[in-house]
């Protein structure tokens, strides 16, 4: 769950920036979404769960901003049939998809890579978190007591 989580997260980051760059050149937005959504997995597969673990944030988001530059590159040529300048446009979507991820990257080390993330449902308070406090009753007359003696 915590996987799906992430990815949602993911997919609305990269599509946003998709939509908004390859948007501006009359694309068609069905292919928007499967670059969007082809990218999303390729990324979060390779960059994330591969390249962060072993290599750490600056490599992964330089990794993610080279992948994700050849991929809307190669798709570009694949799902737009557009007259438009692909390799600009690649670019600026790739340099903000890499500068989300920096701060993407923060998120899966906190709630996916951490030891204490089971599953984590923004908003939602698992109710097994919960746990009795046992401890004694004091009583204040006995402290009163306790110092009028010494």
């Amino acid at each position: 769950m915590k996987h799906l989580w992430a990815l949602l997260i993911k997919f609305a980051a990269v599509g946003t920036v998709v939509l908004s760059v390859y948007g501006i050149f009359n694309a068609d937005l069905f292919a928007l979404v499967m670059m969007s959504l082809v990218l999303t997995l390729v990324a979060y597969v390779i960059g994330d769960l591969f390249v962060l673990r072993r290599m750490g944030n600056f490599a992964a988001s330089l990794g993610d901003f080279v992948l994700s530059f050849g991929l809307l590159w190669v798709m570009s040529f694949l799902f737009i049939n557009t007259e438009m300048n692909r390799l600009t446009a690649a670019f600026i979507s790739s340099f903000a998809i890499a500068v989300i991820e920096a701060i993407f990257h923060l998120y899966i080390k906190k709630h996916i890579f951490s030891d204490s993330a089971d599953s984590y449902i923004p908003g939602v308070i698992r109710e097994d978190r919960f746990v009795t406090e046992f401890s004694e009753e004091l009583d204040v007359r006995n402290k009163k007591n306790h110092k009028d003696n010494k």
